[in-house]
This record gives C-alpha cells, sequence and structure tokens, in this order.
C-alpha cells in the first residue's frame, strides 16, 4: 500500500466518482483505476460497490476509510515532525476558515506569518462554520478557524480574538433606526443556517423579541453586503467586514442599544493532536492579532 493510492480512494470517496477523481488528482482515470484495484487486492476485499448511477462504498470500504483517514492524518503529522527539526518553521499549513475570518481576519495573520518565515505555505478552504468544523474532525485541515459554537466532543475549540457584530445599513437609505422598537418588521439579509454570523442573528432578534418582515438569505459575506448597499434590507454582520464600506462610506453601523453583540473568533483543533512547531506558530500570530 502507498500513500498515493490511499490519496486517491480518499479523493474517489470526496468526488463520489473516478473521473472527477482523476481531474482533482491530475491523474489518468485508468491509473486511479488501477491504485483502487491494488488496495482490493491488497485487502482482498472490494470497496466500491459500482452500479452505471452511483458509487457506494463496501462495508468494507466504510471500515477502510475511517482507517485510511487516520493513516493520512499520522502521514501529515510525521511530515511535520521532520520539518521541526529543521530551524524554521516550514512546510504548508492546511486551514479551514469560515467566511467571515477567511475574507477580512486571516489574509493579514497569513501575511504577518510570511514576513517572519518566507517558507510557509498555505492552503486554505472558506465555508460555513458547521462546514469547517468537519473538515477539523476529518483531519482534512490542519486547523478550523470559526466564529459560533460547537458541542462536538472530539475537537477543541479555542477564542481568539472579541468581535462585534452591530446592525447595518446602506448609506443610501435614510431609515436609521436608533431604538429595538424601530427595528420591527424590518427587511433583513441574512447568512445560510451553519453559518457564525446567522447564528449570532437569530440569537440576537429571538432575544430581543424583533419581528422580522422578510428574510433574504445569501451564503457569503460578500454577497449579503451587496444586497444591504442596494437596498435590499439590513444585516448584522461583524465590523471586521465592513471596514473598507466604512472608510468608503457605502455602509454604515448602527449603534442601537441591546443590539451589538460581541462574540468571539475561535481556532479549531482535533482532541488527541500534537500541536506541531506550524500550528504553535500559527497560534502566535492570531493571538497577537487582536
Amino acid at each position: 500500500m502507498h500513500i498515493d493510492e490511499l490519496k486517491t480512494f480518499l479523493t474517489v470517496v470526496e468526488e463520489k466518482n473516478f473521473t472527477k477523481a482523476s481531474e482533482v488528482l491530475s491523474l489518468s482515470q485508468p491509473t486511479v483505476s488501477v491504485h483502487i484495484k491494488n488496495l482490493e487486492k491488497e485487502f482482498l476485499a472490494p470497496l466500491f460497490q459500482r452500479t452505471t448511477k452511483s458509487l457506494m462504498l463496501t462495508r468494507e470500504g466504510e471500515v477502510f476509510l475511517d482507517h485510511a483517514r487516520q493513516l493520512m492524518g499520522t502521514y501529515a503529522h510525521m511530515k511535520e515532525a521532520i520539518y521541526m527539526m529543521h530551524e524554521e518553521v516550514s512546510g504548508t499549513i492546511h486551514i479551514g476558515a469560515s467566511f467571515t475570518i477567511g475574507e477580512y481576519v486571516l489574509p493579514k495573520v497569513m501575511a504577518r506569518m510570511q514576513q517572519e518565515y518566507e517558507g510557509i505555505q498555505f492552503e486554505v478552504t472558506i465555508a460555513n462554520t458547521e462546514e469547517i468544523i468537519q473538515l477539523v474532525r476529518t483531519l482534512k485541515v490542519d486547523i478550523g478557524l470559526v466564529e459560533g459554537h460547537s458541542g462536538a466532543a472530539d475537537i477543541t475549540l479555542t477564542p481568539f480574538q472579541t468581535d462585534r457584530l452591530a446592525v447595518v445599513k446602506s448609506t443610501s437609505n435614510s431609515f436609521s433606526p436608533v431604538t429595538r422598537e424601530e427595528l420591527q418588521d424590518q427587511k433583513w439579509v441574512v447568512r445560510e443556517k451553519g453559518s457564525g454570523t446567522r447564528e449570532s442573528f437569530d440569537y440576537v432578534m429571538d432575544a430581543n423579541g424583533i419581528r422580522i418582515r422578510s428574510l433574504l438569505m445569501i451564503s457569503s459575506t460578500q454577497g449579503v453586503k451587496e444586497a444591504v448597499k442596494n437596498g435590499l434590507g439590513l444585516s448584522l454582520l461583524s465590523e471586521a467586514a465592513i471596514e473598507e464600506e466604512q472608510k468608503h462610506n457605502t455602509l454604515e453601523l448602527l449603534s442601537i442599544e441591546g443590539i451589538d453583540a460581541k462574540r468571539f473568533f475561535s481556532y479549531v483543533l482535533p482532541k488527541r493532536t500534537e500541536r506541531t512547531k506550524n500550528i504553535q506558530f500559527m497560534i502566535r500570530c492570531l493571538t497577537e492579532n487582536r
């Protein structure tokens, strides 16, 4: 069994298709098929059940999947252990970040890290909080950065920065509510379920008894901001996400007593895993960013 064959297996599982997996891996489809056949031959068991319309794991494949993920995680940590023998931080950090952090906080942190160690590289996946936590749990990223909470028992979630959320409106909109009562029956532009920002919005609305006239749901912070700019409603957004819009006077933060909400940006790691030199360095840069 070779690491390349394990990587091929995991990619086929993720893509649910041999052809798509070959494109992701930049391999020919026959090579992908050979990798899977080699694994099935070595372990004397079929790993996939193939039909003309679908590709599913067999029972043996499900067991193999759990161990394959663990082996790939161990392999990554072994590589990192070798890197740690050198004086400098080096190699690639695989980061999963929720939208607000990934788009508005993380770039500054990565720039600071590369100023100190030019050899450090990054691969970043941006998704909502629930998806990032799942990537951490399955060891598909080295560290996750999220806003919001999680009850998952197999991860640790550690705050590194305080964030403030406030009601946001377009500066071209003359409506400027200053009390909670004036927020009743308004149109709102929100993120999708599963995002940390949406979780905070739902909590604030429920806690303050705010009636909602209508909701426009958009699955990116940038999309939410553009909708608000164009007068499609109010929103509850992070201060970190609208710095540029405030500079250019296109969005305005409203200060409404009882509505502003504080939350934490947190880093997420799997439990019972050793913090590599790269991850220790990144955590230091995150905490210095406050």
